[in-house]
């Protein structure tokens, strides 16, 4: 059975988003301990599985098939000896059946988020940069995401939308990109999200290895904030380097189909940790490389916060001055678009301004260099009895 549609999808509207989509879908779901007072170090991760479009039939199916049940829940399932074991068998299969997946890890909870909001926008971001990078008919434009708890997490639906509208609006991730909020009920194929985040969890919270062990060759961690807590990064699946396209894996052999890319660009969406604080986090970032900046762009459109911008802004401009620097116009491109985004018209206005006078300082500086250049032959030519 090819294409996404079958038994056990009972979300229609879904239904319509994958007849149209043209390539794989992202299944996520999250995972947190939440700051308590304890010594139990906090944190909060994001799991996407991406299933080929012409699997995802047979990848729900067989899902149902190993526990039997038309209900799924990891964490109920690992209390009895029976449920661990249909775990391990779901999990080897996801490890065999989905294209790759991405988890995002923030294991730094700020301060002032005590219910996690930001550090949910942050992984979400991230994540959905990361998973959108590719282009052509197999790149990924479709996101199902897990419906939050309206009464635990009220507008938290609306809240992951908003966070995809504002990194279109930035021109952070293609205006195609689409978010679907649903059930496992409704959509089985979210079980296999539920399992990965589940087994990362385990790895994390408790050095439970098993569980991930089979799902590391597919698999990218990304780690928004915070210490490095990688799983394994040598691996061939992760995202290569710009043009970056990965190969999707066969379902029947794991052999590369080699047809186009499926996610682009090996850059991890990683910096050394922050703190609430704005000055420390400026500090920080002035000191990081360039590319950090980038992604610090983008966590501050999906948090929304314009003081993160100007923060990434500053550590630019610093950069760009030192010697031999050189020019970075898509950075710049991505911070006057976050700049329009999220930040008044006169914020706005500020950003662009600091950015073209840096321009207008190369140009003065490459033109004197050019002046200097040619002035030790100006003065050969007329120096007497010099012939051309």
């Amino acid at each position: 059975m090819g294409g996404m549609h079958g038994f056990g999808l009972k979300d229609r509207p879904l239904a319509e988003l994958y007849r149209t989509t043209t390539g794989p879908v992202a299944f996520i779901d999250e995972s947190y301990r939440e700051p308590l007072h304890t010594d139990e170090r906090p944190f909060y991760s994001m799991s996407a599985v991406i299933v080929g479009r012409d699997q995802g039939a047979l990848v729900r199916d067989v899902l149902m098939d190993i526990p039997g049940s038309t209900y799924w829940h990891t964490t109920e399932a690992y209390r009895t000896p029976a449920g661990k074991r249909v775990i391990k068998e779901m999990i080897d299969y996801i490890a065999g059946a989905a294209e790759y997946n991405i988890v995002t890890v923030q294991t730094q909870i700020r301060k002032d988020d005590p219910t996690m909001k930001t550090a949910r926008h942050e992984c979400l971001g991230a994540l959905t940069k990361e998973l959108t990078r590719g282009s052509g008919p197999n790149a990924v434009r479709l996101l199902v995401v897990e419906s939050r708890n309206a009464r635990a997490h009220p507008g938290g639906d609306a809240d992951d939308a908003n966070v995809l509208k504002q990194l279109r609006s930035a021109g952070s991730i293609d205006r195609l990109v689409h978010v679907h909020h649903t059930s496992p009920s409704r959509e089985p194929l979210l079980w296999a999200a539920d399992l990965s985040v589940w087994a990362f969890r385990r790895n994390l919270a408790v050095g439970d290895k098993q569980w991930f062990e089979p799902l590391q060759d597919i698999s990218t961690v990304l780690h928004v904030d915070g210490a490095d807590v990688s799983v394994k990064r040598s691996n061939p699946h992760l995202p290569q380097q710009s043009p970056g396209v990965q190969q999707t894996v066969s379902h029947e052999s794991g052999l590369s189909r080699g047809r186009g890319p499926a996610v682009a660009s090996s850059s991890s969406v990683v910096f050394d940790g922050s703190e609430s604080e704005a000055l420390a986090r400026i500090r920080r970032i002035a000191g990081a490389a360039g590319k950090t900046v980038e992604q610090e762009v983008t966590l501050a459109v999906a948090t929304n916060e314009p003081r993160r911008l100007v923060a990434a802004a500053n550590a630019y401009l610093r950069q760009s001055r030192q010697p031999g620097a050189p020019a970075k116009p898509r950075t710049e491109e991505a911070i006057t678009q976050a700049a329009q985004t999220i930040m008044k018209p006169d914020g706005s206005q500020k950003v662009k301004a600091a950015l073209e006078q840096l321009r207008q300082q190369r140009a003065a500086e490459a033109q004197n260099r050019g002046i200097e250049t040619t002035a030790p032959k100006q003065q050969r030519d007329h120096r007497p009895g010099y012939q051309r």
